[in-house]
């Protein structure tokens, strides 16, 4: 009885983890569908303007061509926005409900990193339009034109100066953003999910053993015992060891249909050893042994976690031996990036001791 409550309690703080996600999704897809209605309205006037307007015999070539360039600069830039953004929020839902574990916050960070490329353009397009605008009132308003040019400018600097002092007023610090991710540190410094929680991985009869409460330099002491511990035990013994680190990445390197993709994967950290899993379900249900290399942990002391140069998402365990093989792993944001990064290279130094290259060992063959 007591296994079920706690395992209903378990599913009801991931459930509220996973929900406080969902509110940050629906807040980047309003946005986006924001954006594009106003840019939908944009595309409207541009197409109206190069259809209806009739350029006077006599105008100089350079205004009307100008004119007609500005126009469907801001058609076009408009309706790179409408479309890109409409198919964003179709795709971003579709990963969040359809996709495997740990799609939810990929959505997320995905249209996050899409919302200034986007609201930049609208601007342009907005820019544009201005443009047009200006030029129209040159071709069509003769004497009148540079008033209705002072307007326009002027419209156009009120817009922008206010749209500067708003942002600056409304500017949140980026240490200071508050995001949907419910993280909590646990044990030996492992950093948990509270939306990757399975209740099943606390209640293996087998191997759970409670602890007691002990004090903070008890704590310490014990995980600097485990940190060197380790660095000389074999995978099956590691397996007892609390997990350091844990978490979704994409790993490359299956093979579907030809071609190397990224999949996510669900990492665990244990000493110097790193196993990997089809879903966190998997380690939740077996432990260890559920682990797709298993068999063949990836041992940090022979590889070397170094970041991908232009991609601040993605990182490789380069190995010391050049035939075996380089891990390409990709976070969903680049503040996972580096605790991933820092976090091996912690791990690699606590376990080289001891280490020589001939215990290298080739895990090419793992998938």
């Amino acid at each position: 009885m007591l296994q079920a409550d706690k395992q209903v309690l378990l599913a009801g703080v991931k459930r509220n983890a996973l929900e406080l996600r969902q509110r940050e999704l629906e807040f980047n897809v309003e946005r986006f569908t924001n954006l594009a209605t106003q840019a939908s309205v944009i595309a409207g006037f541009s197409f109206e303007s190069l259809v209806e307007l009739e350029v006077p015999e006599g105008t100089h070539w350079f205004l009307s061509s100008a004119y007609f360039v500005c126009g469907a600069a801001a058609m076009a830039l408009s309706l790179y926005v409408l479309c890109v953004a409409s198919f964003a929020c179709v795709y971003g839902h579709r990963l969040a409900l359809q996709g495997p574990h740990g799609s939810l916050e990929q959505a997320v960070y995905m249209l996050k990193e899409y919302r200034f490329h986007f609201f930049a353009t609208a601007g342009l397009s907005l820019l544009f339009l201005v443009f047009a605008a200006i030029l129209m009132s040159w071709i069509k308003m003769g004497a009148a034109a540079g008033v209705v040019t002072t307007i326009f400018l002027a419209f156009f600097a009120a817009v922008a100066s206010r749209l500067t002092e708003m942002h600056q007023r409304f500017e949140i610090p980026g240490a200071q953003v508050v995001t949907g991710a419910a993280r909590i540190l646990g044990s030996a410094g492992a950093v948990l999910d509270l939306s990757h929680l399975n209740p099943r991985a606390y209640f293996k009869t087998k191997e759970y053993q409670p602890t007691k409460p002990d004090d903070v330099d008890a704590r310490q002491r014990r995980g600097s015992w485990l940190g060197s511990a380790t660095r000389f035990v074999n995978p099956q013994q590691a397996e007892r060891a609390p997990s350091q680190f844990e978490g979704t990445l994409m790993k490359k390197g299956e093979k579907s249909f030809g071609k190397q993709e990224y999949r996510t994967r669900y990492f665990v950290l244990q000493g110097s050893y790193l196993y990997y899993f089809k879903s966190w379900e998997d380690y939740g249900s077996m432990g260890l042994q559920a682990a797709t290399n298993y068999n063949s942990p990836i041992k940090l002391a022979a590889y070397t976690p170094m970041a991908v140069r232009g991609d601040p998402l993605k990182f490789d365990l380069v190995p010391n031996n050049p035939v075996d093989r380089t891990w390409e792993l990709m976070a969903s944001t680049s503040q996972e990036a580096k605790e991933w990064c820092s976090t091996l290279m912690q791990a690699k130094k606590n376990g080289s001791v001891g280490y020589s290259a001939s215990s290298s060992s080739s895990v090419a063959g793992a998938s």
